[in-house]
């Protein structure tokens, strides 16, 4: 069977995924606990679009290890493998075992050589909450070594602000904290942020030598623009113009990232113009892209 380029990862939040009606079909075989030829995990759940079709990356750490963040934070990888259910790139693996918080009872799951409490997952078919007619891969957590089955995976602002991290929560905490604290973010206090709609009051003042051209999807299994990025909360369409002197094209996504390239990767093709309708983190009156969807412009 030849595998797709990312597969999703379900049931990532503490709070309860919108229910998806199943229009898709959905294959009466069981999958193999072995997944090889390299892979990314795209993360799903239309109940928090904060978090909702974005990827999972790996960023460098010491010693080898490497951290899970929420895109675009840290670096695509799209070469992990599934062996008999744990997670791994090369030679290390997703283990739950950092930075325990016991202001929600998470754990810190990220990848590393050593022999810390592996993440076990089970690969399922089910269908495509973007696209509910198509089946696709899963990946359902099943558990941590050495703990009682179950519990969840779950995302959270990491310390310092750096972005969405990934936690393991354990089968005791509730589906949904009702009280978050307020001095963490909570899982789904987290995930619940909305970025506001843009009404824009003037045409952005970006340099004349860029041409607004539309709304873009993302492409396949990258990025739609590839050559460079970065992402900020004082995004603006002028700022990222700046940052991507030099190349064909530029695109801003998601209120905060901003993203450069010559070509559009494959599979990324036109999209509504009103599928871009998320307002830029540093200036309310211009239009950043969407959950992926970016506002793009090319240089005259």
């Amino acid at each position: 069977m030849q595998l797709p380029p990312r597969i999703a990862l379900v049931e990532l939040l503490l709070a309860a995924a919108a229910v998806v009606t199943s229009a898709c079909n959905i294959p009466t075989t069981s999958l193999s606990s072995n997944i090889t030829g390299g892979f990314g995990i795209l993360i799903q759940n239309p109940a928090y679009p904060v978090i909702h079709d974005r990827y999972m990356n790996l960023a460098v750490a010491g010693g080898g290890d490497k951290h899970l963040f929420l895109s675009p934070v840290g670096d695509y990888a799209f070469d992990l493998d599934l062996n008999t259910g744990f997670l791994e790139q090369d030679i290390i693996h997703a283990v739950i075992d950092g930075e325990y918080s016991e202001i929600d009872n998470t754990t810190k799951m990220f990848m590393t050589e050593r022999g810390d409490p592996k993440a076990i997952f089970t690969p399922v078919y089910g269908c495509n909450p973007d696209n509910v007619t198509e089946t696709q891969i899963q990946l359902a957590f099943a558990t941590r070594e050495e703990s009682p089955v179950g519990g969840s995976i779950c995302v959270r602002v990491a310390s310092g602000n750096r972005g969405y991290e990934f936690r393991y929560s354990p089968p005791e905490n509730p589906v949904l904290l009702s009280t978050p604290p307020s001095n963490l973010p909570s899982p789904t206090s987290t995930s619940t942020t909305s970025l506001p709609t843009a009404t824009p009051t003037a045409p952005p003042t970006i340099p004349p030598t860029w041409t607004f051209l539309g709304c873009q999807t993302e492409a396949t299994s990258t990025r739609a623009l590839s050559s460079n990025t970065y992402a900020n909360d004082s995004m603006t369409l002028e700022s990222c113009a700046d940052f991507c002197a030099g190349y064909t094209y530029f695109g801003t996504e998601y209120a905060r990232e901003c993203y450069c390239g010559d070509v559009f990767e494959e599979g990324s093709v036109e999209a509504a113009a009103v599928d871009c309708s998320f307002a830029c983190a540093g200036d309310a009156g211009e239009l950043c892209g969407a959950g992926n969807r970016l506002s793009v412009y090319s240089s005259s």
